[in-house]
């Protein structure tokens, strides 16, 4: 990484002010962007996260392996600049539109690193300092209330309500994406969003996020035509994983995976995702069983069973609120889910204050 000036920020004063203190090190476990390296940042006694695009590394794609095609470097670069306007104005759209569970770009800019690099030029986006992602907090209080788990995840809740009520789906609802700030949970990485209204480098994409916390229709190549009910449905299934995260530490897809015969696995099977029926319900429904184990508060563990069963039903037309489903509404609408959410947290709540 020595001629890469993305990776060489530490100790230099950006044009904007901000002293770059250093690089935020990549956990083995945590996911995130191949093209980008968080560094910690300051100015005026305040500290914040900087995501320095890599458009060198980015542009190293388009250099052919053997055997491989030549990419076009024109469009590998119309990507990357794509990639970056894109992700900043989003944000800006959201906050416009008074989104406020999402962790905006509070600032953005570009810094000519003088040196031996191909590529002096780094964009950059600078956000809120989190205290960490989801896990973190999760990974070191082992005697974490279930009231802060539910009150994080309703959080998370309205934040997709937000976003859908201003036609923009995450898509990559993820632990990693679930950002901490003090006692307020925060969506964070719009980069791998869709929006209705801006026109981003992966609205033509059946599926924009990390695949390993996809919902089956994706991984098993069953896609509704229709751009709302397919990514609205995703997002649906990603906050039940989040719930099931949020109390047995993996996702429902670990969890279908590990029930689903092998030869019906999304690895494996190539015919009609209808066959699949009764091994993806019989997987689910093991898996159900397996999360309601994990819930050792007896006054809730019927009702967050209930409530995953409704978000990450492996079937995208059988999911959603009951109620939506049986009236001919919005099955995917999140109100419902963000007031059965914030009942449960209150109940959670109610319980620690009667010890």
């Amino acid at each position: 990484m020595e001629n890469n000036a993305a990776h060489n920020l530490t100790n230099i004063t950006l044009k904007s002010g901000w002293y770059v203190r250093g690089k935020i090190k990549r956990k083995d476990n945590h996911s995130g962007s191949n093209f980008s390296v968080g560094y910690l940042v300051e100015r005026n006694d305040e500290i914040a996260f900087m995501k320095a695009f890599d458009f060198a590394g980015y542009l190293a794609i388009a250099i052919p392996k053997e055997d491989e095609e030549e990419i076009d470097v024109v469009d590998v670069v119309n990507d990357m600049t794509t990639a970056f306007i894109y992700e900043r104005d989003l944000s800006k759209h959201c906050r416009d539109k008074h989104v406020t569970k999402v962790a905006f770009v509070k600032e953005s800019g570009q810094e000519y690193v003088t040196g031996p690099y191909s590529i002096p030029i780094v964009p950059y986006l600078i956000f809120d300092l989190a205290e960490g992602d989801v896990r973190k907090v999760l990974d070191f209080s082992h005697d974490l209330n279930y009231a802060w788990r539910l009150k994080s995840l309703h959080d998370v809740a309205i934040g997709i309500m937000q976003l859908h009520k201003i036609e923009v789906s995450h898509q990559d609802l993820k632990p990693s994406n679930i950002l901490v700030f003090e006692n307020e949970s925060k969506l964070g990485d719009l980069g791998r969003s869709i929006s209705r209204d801006l026109d981003g480098p992966y609205n033509k994409r059946v599926f924009t996020g990390d695949r390993t916390y996809a919902p089956p229709e994706i991984l098993y190549r069953y896609y509704d035509s229709d751009w709302q009910k397919r990514v609205f449905a995703t997002d649906c299934y990603m906050l039940g994983s989040l719930i099931v995260f949020h109390f047995s530490g993996i996702s429902m897809s670990v969890l279908m995976a590990k029930y689903t015969p092998d030869n019906f696995s999304w690895h494996r099977w190539r015919g009609e995702f209808q066959d699949l029926v009764p091994y993806l319900e019989n997987a689910f429904a093991k898996a159900l069983e397996e999360f309601k184990t994990n819930i050792n508060n007896e006054s809730l563990k019927c009702e967050l069973t209930e409530l995953v069963s409704y978000l990450c039903n492996p079937f995208p037309e059988r999911r959603g609120h009951p109620r939506n489903i049986m009236f001919g509404q919005n099955k995917y609408n999140m109100e419902r889910f963000v007031t059965i959410l914030d009942v449960l947290k209150r109940k959670a709540e109610i319980k620690i204050k009667s010890f």
